[in-house]
């Protein structure tokens, strides 16, 4: 099998958890690995967070390229906190951090069920804790952005809207849409209104191919983020996308009076038929207000 590289550069929080014994050092399970001083071999004794391909590695060794200038030796066992690297007849991981094992942390994570699920249940808790509006709610319709603005004004109705300049279409066109969403309550955050505006990639391009994509019907529990999608231009049926940039940090972009949200992370939106998740994280929340 080829090797394969990720782009770990912005990763900052780790992808694949794990109890390992150290091997050997200065060496790797494929060829493809650069070795160094950092670059060495583990045995994965037990996974303790990891998305679902990497979950049954246990008893495996793979390739670890340590964090810092931590020696370690053979026989030597550490927690990793690592992301994946290179992908070939075995793996590479670096290590964003390693430390010792402490039999306290590993006998609850032991009794915390399963590596894929520990994972998702802490990307939510992190979801939540950074979204500026948590709601439950119903989508109510799916629309272009702009597209109320115009009907509002009777824009269409007068044959007043006018093409925009024609510009290139980027391979990676997220491809905006709208998803109006009736509140049923907030969650955190503030927001008094009975519905509220989510923008969302339509596009299955690979940036955005993990991103929610909403259709009127979905209940469920949205995890948001203040929008900064520039205000689109009125457009005609036939549209030809411009370049748009989303970083969700807090610029207030309007639509029709109110904020535009974002949501860009599969876990910021759960079903209400899904066990656990968002529904245990606001009961959880609840109960350390009621204190």
């Amino acid at each position: 099998m080829p090797a394969r590289s990720r782009n770990t550069e912005e990763a900052s929080k780790p992808t694949f958890v794990f109890k390992g014994t150290v091997q050997a050092v200065k060496s790797a399970t494929m060829k493809q690995v650069p070795v160094d001083s950092r670059t060495i071999i583990v045995t994965v004794d037990q996974v303790i967070e990891a998305p679902e391909n990497l979950a049954k590695f246990a008893g495996q060794e793979i390739t670890v390229q340590l964090s810092g200038s931590q020696k370690v030796k053979p026989g030597q066992q550490l927690v990793f906190n690592t992301v994946t690297w290179i992908y070939g007849d075995s793996i590479a991981v670096r290590a964003l951090s390693q430390e010792p094992v402490k039999s306290s942390r590993m006998a609850a994570l032991a009794a915390a069920g399963d590596p894929v699920e520990r994972r998702e249940r802490r990307q939510k808790r992190e979801r939540f804790a950074a979204a500026d509006l948590v709601v439950s709610g119903r989508v109510m319709a799916v629309r272009l952005p702009g597209e109320a603005t115009q009907k509002t004004k009777g824009v269409r109705a007068a044959g007043l809207t006018k093409s925009p300049p024609i510009k290139p279409v980027s391979e990676h066109d997220p491809k905006w849409r709208e998803a109006v969403v009736e509140v049923g309550d907030v969650h955190k955050g503030s927001h008094a209104k009975k519905q509220v505006v989510v923008r969302f990639p339509a596009s299955m391009d690979v940036m955005w191919h993990n991103a929610p994509k909403f259709h009127p019907g979905q209940q469920g529990f949205f995890m948001l983020k203040k929008s900064e999608v520039e205000e689109p231009e009125a457009t005609p049926k036939k549209k030809t996308a411009g370049k748009r940039s989303v970083k969700a940090t807090g610029l207030k972009s309007k639509v029709e009076g109110d904020e535009a949200y974002v949501a860009l992370d599969p876990t910021d939106f759960q079903p209400f038929t899904e066990p656990g998740g968002v529904k245990a994280i606001i009961e959880s929340t609840e109960g350390d207000l009621d204190k």
